[in-house]
C-alpha cells in the first residue's frame, strides 16, 4: 500500500499543477474556429462590424459574444462552431479569442488615428486576414519600425520617436 502512496501523491500534485498552468476553461470548447473568409468574402461583412472600436478607440477590440449572436442566435448552418456560440451564451459565458497581434509595451499605436482618421486599410498592417479559413495563431505580417516610418514618410506625417514610443 505504501509503495503506491508516493506515486499517487505525485500524480495528484502534477495533475493540480497541470490544471493551474493549463486551466480547463482553455480547453472548454469556447474557442471558436473562426473563418474570416466565410464572414468577409462569403457574407461581405466588414472588419469593423466585429472589431467595433477600430475607428473609435486605440484598441480595435475583439468581438464579444453579443456581436456573434447578432447573426448566430438562431441556427444558420450545421457548423459545430456556430453551436459553440449558442452554448456559451446559454451558460452566460463569453467566447475566448487568441490575441495574436501584440505590440511591445513601449510602442503606442492608435487604431482610431490610423484607421478612423487616416483611413488606412487593415490589410496594410495585418495582412490578408480576410482570406483565412482557420483562426490566426500568429500574425500574417511581422511589422518592424521601418514599416511604420516608411508609411509615415509616404503620407507625409510626423515620425518623431515620441509619437509612437511613450
Amino acid at each position: 500500500m505504501k509503495k503506491f502512496l508516493v506515486p499517487a501523491l505525485i500524480l495528484i500534485f502534477c495533475g493540480g499543477i497541470t490544471v493551474s498552468v493549463f486551466p480547463l476553461s482553455k480547453f472548454s470548447g469556447r474557442i471558436v474556429k473562426f473563418s474570416h473568409k466565410v464572414h468577409v468574402v462569403g457574407q461581405g461583412i466588414e472588419c469593423e462590424a466585429c472589431h467595433v472600436y477600430v475607428k473609435k478607440q486605440t484598441f480595435a477590440g475583439i468581438p464579444d459574444i453579443g456581436i456573434c449572436l447578432g447573426c448566430h442566435e438562431s441556427k444558420i448552418t450545421d457548423s459545430p462552431e456556430e453551436e459553440k456560440i449558442r452554448q456559451a451564451s446559454s451558460r452566460h459565458e463569453d467566447l475566448e479569442w487568441e490575441r495574436v497581434f501584440k505590440l511591445p509595451s513601449h510602442v503606442y499605436f492608435s487604431h482610431r488615428r490610423h484607421v478612423g482618421i487616416a483611413n488606412i486599410d487593415c490589410v496594410k498592417c495585418h495582412g490578408e486576414v480576410w482570406k483565412m479559413t482557420e483562426p490566426l495563431t500568429s500574425p500574417l505580417k511581422t511589422l518592424v519600425m521601418e514599416d511604420c516610418i516608411e508609411c509615415h514618410k509616404e503620407r507625409n506625417v510626423v515620425w518623431d520617436c515620441v509619437d509612437c514610443h511613450r
